[in-house]
């Protein structure tokens, strides 16, 4: 589930494999050092901000894509003859 999520942000392999890597430890049940825990989370917290990054830059994408989408309809209503 977390590799399909990341996949359309663009995330390699190789960070899904560290995000599952620090996720899958934080959520062993181990009684883990202070300082591990919280590099764990720092980690983690890394993953959210870049997701964050990324799916704004989506939006953006989207944004233009909507504008060029509407742009040539707008044109192509411009163009219609009658009875075309």
């Amino acid at each position: 589930m977390v590799v399909r999520r990341m996949k359309p942000l663009g995330f390699t392999l190789e960070e899904m494999r560290g995000l599952l890597d620090a996720t899958d430890r934080l959520d062993s049940g181990d009684d883990l050092p202070p300082a591990e825990r919280d590099e764990l989370r720092m980690r983690i917290r890394g993953f959210e901000q870049a997701a964050r990054r990324r799916v704004e830059d989506l939006r953006v994408q989207l944004a233009r894509a909507e504008e060029f989408a509407a742009t040539l309809a707008e044109r192509l209503a411009r163009t219609v003859t009658p009875g075309s």
